[in-house]
């Protein structure tokens, strides 16, 4: 029995020894093959259109926000409490509007900007990575 796990122990340290080097020559191989230009210049214009859209985003919700703030303070400057109320709702609700359709805006954007990235790195030469897939779940978030 303790002959078996030695063998398999060797076994398995044999293994984890010489799989990093095939790993080392197949990136090698893979690596002479790639048009790294074209991805480079894929990703550059994909990650210029993805902070646009943040900018753009980030100025309608900056604007929203002056606007809700003008709004609300201007309302406690109206003595009568229905017209108070009322000029409350709206600029909440004009607020709520405003966000919205920048949240719209900026979630289409990027995915109209991943879905072009998509296209365009298929047209560069052995251009593929796991991480373009997942880089797009990350962005995901912005």
């Amino acid at each position: 029995m303790k002959i078996n796990v030695v063998k398999a122990a060797l076994f398995m340290g044999a293994a984890l020894i010489v799989t990093p080097l095939f790993a080392q020559q197949s990136v090698v191989k893979a690596s002479s093959k790639i048009d790294a230009p074209c991805i480079q210049s894929v990703i550059d214009a994909r990650d210029t259109a993805l902070i646009t859209m943040v900018d753009d985003w980030s100025s309608f919700t900056k604007s929203a926000l002056e606007a809700r703030r003008e709004a609300l303070k201007d309302s406690w400057g109206i003595a009568d409490y229905k017209k108070r109320r009322f000029a409350q709702r709206k600029a909440w609700s004009d607020y709520r509007k405003v966000l919205r359709g920048a949240n719209a805006a900026k979630t289409k954007e990027r995915s109209r900007t991943w879905k072009t990235f998509e296209e365009e790195r298929r047209q560069c030469k052995g251009a593929y990575s796991p991480e373009m897939v997942t880089g797009s779940t990350y962005d995901a978030n912005l």
